[in-house]
């Protein structure tokens, strides 16, 4: 309960935090599905940080590839980006491979990037330029 009440404090009024979150629903029903978000927005360096959460039942399925497709689109086009950056704990293939399907490129260990329950975990650090996506959609 006090994560959630910590991830709700944290959310509140993201634009005025340089952020935002999208809520991911299922066509069909607008069943809840997940979210996804610009954690972090440098409108100087036209720089985001994308991250995003998928409930369990609903892994492999495709839909966080159609979501994250959309909103790496809207970063490009609409928030300006030349950058998106994305970050994956080490032990999580599944967002990796996700992650690289779309182009992303893995540029190595952020060592000890978050504390979660009083430890510290390292992630891959992964980035997506503007031309690459250009390149990488063009082609499909």
């Amino acid at each position: 309960m006090d994560d959630a009440k910590e991830f709700i404090r944290e959310y509140s009024h993201a634009e005025a935090k340089g952020r935002n979150r999208w809520c991911i629903v299922r066509k069909e029903d607008n069943q809840q599905l997940g979210t996804c978000v610009f954690h972090y927005w440098d409108r100087y360096n036209h720089i985001g940080e994308i991250g995003y959460d998928l409930w369990l039942d609903y892994w492999g399925e495709g839909y966080m590839k159609e979501a994250l497709t959309t909103v790496i689109d809207s970063g490009f086009k609409n928030m300006n980006l030349n950058r998106i950056n994305a970050f994956v704990e080490i032990e999580n293939d599944q967002s990796k491979y996700l992650l690289e399907s779309l182009g992303f490129q893995n540029e190595g260990i952020y060592r000890e990037k978050h504390l979660y329950r009083r430890k510290y975990y390292d992630h891959y650090s992964y980035s997506l330029l503007k031309r690459e996506w250009v390149e990488h959609y063009s082609a499909h």
